[in-house]
Order: structure tokens, then C-alpha cells, then sequence
């Protein structure tokens, strides 16, 4: 069980009321959580929700880890809402609640020292503007710069794709030890920006930013962030999720024509590197 510092005596405050009073709590137990999707706009429901802000009649009842079971003092019909947190730029200390899903809410019939299960499902909200690039067909929403030694290609064996029938393969090594993809289309974002990925890789890759700073035509380059590899210390390379806050580079004044990249170069020491990219989505405002 995870509570956040800002819930976390709220959550103290009910399990010492439940050994103290005379009155025994129920109990919430957060099941599956998953995102239902308009495949034609959205893209994939693939999501990392790690945790949810827990309401009660619109009391706060802390945050918590997806799959924990927590107290309520509260019995009969209650309405119970949810927000979904995920850790931005893949970092496990910094949770926040994903601006781009809706609350979910739902009633539940709670009982005195019973446990009720529930599974919620997110919606994204309307009016959110989408990018997507699922690998689904031949050509890419990507242009490889022209320095680049090498390219992404299209993958279809169902061994190395998450979801659907294609999934992007960047692979480097010695003799082509360096590429960048950069987004064909450009945004003009009004707030929050996040770009979603699905990766297996064994190597690190860049995101980052090109921009035009005087609407001339030149370009800045603004690296971003560095994605770390899924490879496992058993061997193992399993797909994960990460949300990518690009808010800032995309939000900085006087910059247009803002594109993505994703860059992959090989690390001194390193023989190859290989990065599967799935279910690639920007969402902005």
C-alpha cells in the first residue's frame, strides 16, 4: 500500500478508528484498471496507471497503489470517484494525476467489515487533440534525418509487436551507430503535452524537440529526456509504458513549427542496440 504525504494522515486517522470505534469499516479493494478507447481517434487503451486518487463522496481518502484494498468509513450507497496518477517520465518518485483521463465514478454498495471490489475503467476526455503512429501501416508518421546512419523499420512478426499487426524496429551498431526519427507533422499545443509510448528495448534512446525559433525556417534542437532500456538483469524484455511530459519544451514562447524526436546512438562499450516501438501517441490541447 502507497499513500501519498499529502493523504497519508487521513488514511492513519481511519485504520486507528477502525481498531478504536464501535463502528468496524468497510472495505474498497481496487481491482483492474484499464482505458476504453475510440481505436479511430485515440489510438490503443495501453496505459501504466500506478496509482488512484481515491474520493468518497467527494472526501479524500488518499492515493493508492492499483490493487490495494483501503477502509472507508461509510456504509450504504456511496459514490465513489477515482483520478488516475502514472509516474511522468518514468520515474517511480514523481506520480501525478494524468491530465488527460477523466475521473471515473461509480456507485457502490458498501456493508460493515465487507469488501468491495471495483474495476475501473478510464475514459480519455473529450476535446483532447491525438497523434498517433500504431505501425499498422507501411508508411511512418516519422521522416529520418538526414545524418542519420540508419532507419526505423516496420516489424510484423507477432513475437516482436504489442498490440496490432506492426510494431517500429530501430536497431545500431558499430557500422550504423546513429539515427534520428523526427516527427512528420508539427504541433500547436495549449497546455499540457504528453507523449505515450509502449517500448522494449535493451539500449537508452533520446527524446527531444526541434523548433523553429524565428519562424524563418531554421531549426533549434532541445534535447529532452533519456529513455532507459527494459532490459531485464535476468535476461527478460518485457514492453512498458511511459509518459513523456513534453509541456514544457512544447509551451516555450516565440518557438514554432514543434516537432518530436526520437534519437538512438550507441553508447561507448556497446556492441548493438536494438528498440521495438509500439502505440506511439502525442495528446495536447
Amino acid at each position: 500500500m502507497r499513500s501519498s504525504t499529502l493523504f497519508g494522515s487521513a488514511a492513519l486517522v481511519l485504520l486507528c478508528a477502525c481498531t478504536k470505534g464501535d463502528k468496524e469499516a468497510s472495505y474498497l479493494q481496487l481491482g483492474t484498471v484499464s482505458v476504453e478507447v475510440d481505436p479511430l481517434t485515440e489510438g490503443t487503451g495501453s496505459h501504466r496507471i500506478t496509482d488512484l486518487w481515491v474520493f468518497a463522496e467527494d472526501e479524500a481518502l488518499g492515493v493508492w497503489e492499483s490493487g490495494s484494498r483501503l477502509p472507508v468509513l461509510r456504509e450504504g450507497e456511496v459514490t465513489i470517484k477515482l483520478i488516475a496518477g502514472i509516474p511522468r517520465n518514468g520515474m517511480r518518485d514523481d506520480r501525478i494525476q494524468y491530465p488527460f483521463y477523466a475521473t471515473w465514478s461509480g456507485t457502490v454498495d458498501l456493508r460493515d467489515g465487507a469488501t468491495v471490489r471495483i474495476d475501473p475503467t478510464f475514459n480519455y476526455f473529450t476535446g483532447n487533440i491525438y497523434w498517433n503512429e500504431g505501425f499498422e501501416d507501411p508508411g511512418f508518421k516519422f521522416t529520418r534525418s538526414a545524418d542519420s546512419d540508419t532507419t526505423m523499420l516496420l516489424v510484423n512478426d507477432p513475437d516482436l509487436v504489442l498490440t496490432g499487426n506492426g510494431a517500429g524496429r530501430i536497431h545500431v551498431d558499430p557500422d550504423r551507430p546513429y539515427v534520428r526519427m523526427v516527427s512528420s507533422d508539427a504541433f500547436t499545443p495549449n497546455g499540457a503535452v504528453f507523449l505515450e509510448l509502449d517500448r522494449r528495448s535493451d539500449h537508452r534512446f533520446l527524446i527531444g524537440g526541434l523548433m523553429d525559433p524565428t519562424g524563418g525556417g531554421s531549426t533549434i534542437d532541445l534535447p529532452y529526456l533519456f529513455v532507459a532500456p527494459t532490459l531485464r538483469d535476468d535476461g527478460g524484455m518485457p514492453w512498458s509504458k511511459i509518459y513523456v511530459d513534453l509541456s514544457s519544451l512544447f509551451n516555450a514562447p516565440g518557438l514554432t513549427n514543434k516537432r518530436f524526436y526520437i534519437e538512438v546512438q550507441l553508447v561507448d562499450g556497446a556492441t548493438s542496440g536494438t528498440i521495438l516501438l509500439d502505440d506511439i501517441k502525442l495528446v495536447h490541447r
